[in-house]
Order: structure tokens, then C-alpha cells, then sequence
């Protein structure tokens, strides 16, 4: 009997001790101080419309779910001043039929100003439909 109660205190210890090695990609929410070259900030769905103070050389990322098994995928105008660095499709993490996975773009602050990302989520065939969403983020880069 002790030697049951031993082994269960021994798992619950030890995946309380793995359970604290887990970490997940935390969101930055700007404004970012200092501003110091490097800084990752992270924005999604959530900060729609919203306008956020990052510094010049600000790596940004963004992320919005996308499902282009109905054909729809995000279109995005991105302004000079803004460098696009990379863009990937993670797919989703399950085996659902029809479930979003992830659009993600990585970005760069190149130079200082008020620059305006947009995003419209198509179907890239359907020229005269409106868009199913639109995304839309101000960066004041400093």
C-alpha cells in the first residue's frame, strides 16, 4: 500500500515539475518601452483596428486563423516602411474537417512613421464579393 502512495506522490511530482517547463508564446501588447532594436511584438484577431507604438526595428508578427479549404485566404496590403521578413500557414492541430489553422506574418519596423496594415480575407476567384472579414492595425513606429 505505501509502495502505491510512493509511486502516485513520485508522478504528481514529476509532472508538476514538467508542467513548469511548458512554455507558450506570450503576446507583447504595446506600447513597448524601451525601445530597444529586437523587440518581438505579437498581434491577432483581437487587436483589430487598434493603433500601437513600436520601435524602428520592431520585429512584428502577426496572426490570423485562415481556412483555405473553403477558398478563403487573407490578403494583406503592407506599406512601404513595414518589411516583410516571412509568411507561413500552420496548419491546424486537429483532424477536423474544415477547421482554421493559423496565417502568420513576420514583419520588420524599417524606418519611423504612421503606417496602416490591411488585411481582407477572400476568395481570390470571387473579384466583386466583399470580403468575409477585414483586419486593420495602425503601427506608430519611433
Amino acid at each position: 500500500m505505501n509502495w502505491n502512495r510512493s509511486l502516485i506522490i513520485l508522478l504528481l511530482a514529476t509532472l508538476a515539475l514538467f508542467a513548469g517547463c511548458v512554455s507558450e508564446e506570450s503576446e507583447v501588447v504595446p506600447p513597448v518601452t524601451p525601445h530597444t532594436p529586437g523587440t518581438l511584438v505579437i498581434f491577432d484577431q483581437s487587436n483589430d483596428g487598434e493603433t500601437y507604438t513600436v520601435p524602428v526595428e520592431a520585429e512584428i508578427r502577426l496572426h490570423l486563423p485562415e481556412n483555405p479549404t473553403t477558398g478563403y485566404q487573407w490578403t494583406l496590403a503592407i506599406p512601404d516602411g513595414i518589411n516583410l521578413t516571412g509568411d507561413d500557414f500552420t496548419p491546424p492541430g486537429t483532424d477536423l474537417i474544415g477547421a482554421p489553422g493559423i496565417r502568420t506574418w513576420e514583419m520588420n519596423a524599417g524606418i519611423p512613421g504612421t503606417f496602416t496594415i490591411e488585411g481582407a480575407y477572400i476568395r481570390p476567384w470571387e473579384t466583386d464579393a466583399e470580403p468575409a472579414e477585414t483586419f486593420s492595425l495602425t503601427l506608430v513606429v519611433e
